[in-house]
């Protein structure tokens, strides 16, 4: 297009050209003429100005090259003008492209700034405003639909499942319009992993969907795929994972037996703590993780020292003293992020640095390995053990707190007071409580 209307503009300057030096000519020749007419002066002897035949055919020329010249003014013209033409064409093109791009960048920011089902619920309701639509919907197993309140629901729907079921049929997008009416509808089917999976629908009760219409709509379509393809790997990553947490803990069960209810029950403890810390979701997520994890290094102890039911030789005690270490690599082997690394080599430090592995002290343990220091004490301290009966819940609370500031976290501490409801502040324990639920 930019190389057509510069060839058009080069033409169009060299006619001009040609054009003035025409009227140079004829200026000058009239002026040779009307001077040497009022002058009387004779015309030199000159055959090209006195011959009869250069003056029977000079004008008839030089009509022909101005009728050339106006001719080829009008056909540049006319290319100028279907120049423009095109041009506008296509500015209206990149803007519809550009507003269909936005939008389709506007839905991946609400899929992932938003849960699966409310990203979908919001950009539907958005495609409604976007496309001029009455109705829009996701149908698959389950139908999500938004339509507005003056829409009646009964007929958007009924056009919403026969149109969802003719792109079934036909495995691609489809427009279709209904027979003797004016209402339309636009479906795209969305397939995860490469099979069809859902259709993505939108539904018009007067006029017809043009094709940008049924573009944007594919576009939205490839982003809400996206999504459900990554909803569902993130499906089967958690199922692995749940499958390497089991498989971690069953092995620590058959060295300590009661195993798994124990770190499950530290676990949800220090779930309670973290939010009641203001930890963010993720940093919860890992701190459940590392809970669990906590003790997996044991797998690397003997099991006659483990299953040991006297005091431990000074050389046995370190090698139990070595677990954290031995659980940090194990759990990045099996490819745990840095912060449940971190928190499972430490959660035997202690704030005044007489704590193991490496005798740390303060800030610089990690939160999640102080938080589950603390849990993991009070769950064992309200456990019965071998040399000693269980503590009440009361009286564990008590040891924690006159262990605080030595060597369990104070903040910690007071969560967890909180979180069990022995601190004394009824209304925040309740608070903690919906959010746990929250969170679970």
């Amino acid at each position: 297009m930019d190389h057509e209307l510069s060839r058009v503009i080069k033409r169009e300057g060299q006619l001009n050209l040609l054009a003035y030096i025409v009227i140079l000519v004829l200026i000058s020749l009239t002026g040779v003429l009307l001077f040497s007419a009022l002058a009387g002066v004779d015309l030199p002897d000159i055959w090209l100005l006195r011959s009869d035949i250069v003056r029977a055919v000079f004008p008839g020329l030089l009509l022909m090259v101005i009728l050339y010249m106006v001719d080829q003014h009008g056909r540049l013209r006319q290319q100028l003008v279907s120049i423009h033409e095109d041009l506008e064409t296509a500015k209206v093109e990149l803007q519809g492209a550009y507003d269909r791009l936005s939008f389709a960048h506007r839905t991946a920011e609400l899929m992932a700034s938003l849960t699966h089902e409310s990203g979908i619920d919001h950009v539907l309701e958005e495609s409604v405003a976007y496309f001029g639509a009455d109705a829009a919907a996701v149908v698959g197993d389950d139908v999500r639909m938004f339509a507005p309140d003056s829409v009646p629901r009964g007929d958007a729907q009924r056009a919403i499942m026969q149109v969802a079921l003719d792109a079934v049929r036909a495995g691609q997008p489809i427009t279709v319009q209904a027979s003797g009416m004016n209402s339309a509808a636009i479906a795209v089917p969305l397939r995860v992993k490469g099979r069809l999976d859902r259709v993505c629908c939108l539904w018009r009760r007067d006029g017809a969907f043009s094709d940008d219409q049924l573009e944007g709509l594919q576009l939205v379509a490839r982003i809400l795929e996206m999504s459900l393809e990554n909803r569902v790997l993130l499906d089967e990553v958690r199922e692995q994972l749940q499958g390497t947490l089991m498989a971690l803990s069953n092995l620590v069960e058959l060295r300590q037996p009661d195993y798994i209810n124990h770190s499950s029950r530290v676990a949800d403890l220090c779930v309670g703590v973290g939010v009641a810390l203001g930890l963010d979701a993720q940093e919860v997520a890992d701190l459940k993780l590392s809970a669990i994890l906590h003790d997996v290094g044991m797998l690397e102890v003997p099991l006659d020292i483990v299953a040991a039911r006297r005091p431990l030789t000074a050389e046995e005690d370190l090698l139990v003293k070595r677990h954290p270490v031995a659980g940090a690599r194990i759990v990045r082997t099996a490819r745990f992020n840095d912060n449940i690394q971190q928190a499972v080599l430490a959660h035997h430090e202690r704030m005044d640095g007489t704590g193991y592995p490496n005798g740390i002290r303060g800030d610089r343990i990690s939160l999640p390995a102080r938080i589950i220091a603390v849990c993991d004490a009070y769950n064992a301290m309200i456990s019965n053990r071998p040399h000693r009966p269980a503590l009440t819940q009361t009286a564990a609370i008590a040891e924690l707190r006159a262990g605080s500031g030595r060597a369990y976290d104070a903040n910690v501490v007071q969560a967890l007071q909180t979180v069990t409801g022995h601190g004394g502040a009824t209304a925040e324990s309740a608070d903690v409580a919906r959010m746990l639920e929250q969170v679970s």
